[in-house]
């Protein structure tokens, strides 16, 4: 499955940040990603308003269950 922005996902966990709380399973859109020191970050923006860059292991794509 190739991951590209616009991409619908959801929060693998909760995920605290300055401004509050992404509860678990809060969906949203991808709107970029990044290696950065070889970890994978990916922007997303959350239907709740906040946009937090997150790791690979944060999120969940909404197409990974049909790709198994």
């Amino acid at each position: 499955m190739s991951i590209l922005p616009g991409m619908r996902c959801r929060s693998a966990r909760a995920i605290p940040f300055p401004g509050g709380t992404v509860r678990r399973a809060t969906p949203g859109t991808l709107v970029s990603r990044r290696e950065n020191l070889g970890r994978k970050l990916f922007t997303v923006s959350f239907d709740s308003g906040q946009k937090l860059i997150l790791f690979a292991h944060e999120i969940e794509f909404e197409n990974e269950e049909l790709a198994a």
